[in-house]
C-alpha cells in the first residue's frame, strides 16, 4: 500500500473509532482532553444513559462520523488547493495554491536538509490546539453563545 493510501486508510479508521461514542455518552466524563471543551453539569446530565435510547446513540454516532468525514474532506480540499481559506489574508501574493504534503522517503536530499534546518517550524500536529486560540481571537467564536 502506498503512503497516500495508508494515510487515507488510517484517516477512515480514526473517524470510525472516534465516532463510536456510546461508552463516552453513557459514561460521561465532564473533563475533555482539552479544557476549553469541558462539559457543564447540565450538559453532562443531558447525556445520561436514561436520556438516550440505543437509536439516539446510533444517530449521534452517524452524525459525528459524517461531520468528521466532512471536516477531513474540506481540509483535503484546502491542501489540494481546490478551495481557499476564508476570511484570512494569505502571505506573499495573496493567492492560495494549496499545500504540498509528501512522504519523507520521497523528499530529495536538498528537501530533507531544508526540513531539518527549519527547526522554527512546528510539525502540523503540534499546531492543532495552539492554532485554535488564533482562530478564536480573530473570529470571536464562542460555541456556547451560538446556540
Amino acid at each position: 500500500m502506498n503512503s497516500r493510501e495508508a494515510m487515507f486508510m488510517e484517516m477512515h479508521k480514526l473517524i470510525h473509532e472516534e465516532s463510536q461514542i456510546k461508552n463516552k455518552l453513557t459514561n460521561i466524563k465532564k473533563e475533555a482532553i482539552w479544557e476549553e471543551l469541558n462539559l457543564t453539569d447540565e450538559e453532562a446530565l443531558s447525556l445520561s444513559e436514561e436520556n438516550l435510547s440505543p437509536a439516539s446513540i446510533r444517530a449521534i454516532e452517524k452524525i459525528v462520523k459524517d461531520k468528521m468525514l466532512g471536516l477531513f474532506h474540506d481540509f483535503m480540499c484546502l491542501a489540494d488547493g481546490v478551495s481557499d481559506p476564508e476570511d484570512v489574508e494569505i502571505e506573499g501574493n495573496g493567492v492560495w495554491l494549496g499545500l504540498q504534503i509528501k512522504p519523507k522517503h520521497l523528499l530529495s536530499e536538498q528537501e530533507l536538509e531544508e526540513a531539518e534546518n527549519e527547526d522554527s517550524e512546528l510539525m502540523l500536529h503540534d499546531e492543532v490546539y495552539d492554532s485554535y486560540w488564533n482562530w478564536k481571537d480573530k473570529f470571536g467564536e464562542n460555541d456556547d453563545k451560538k446556540q
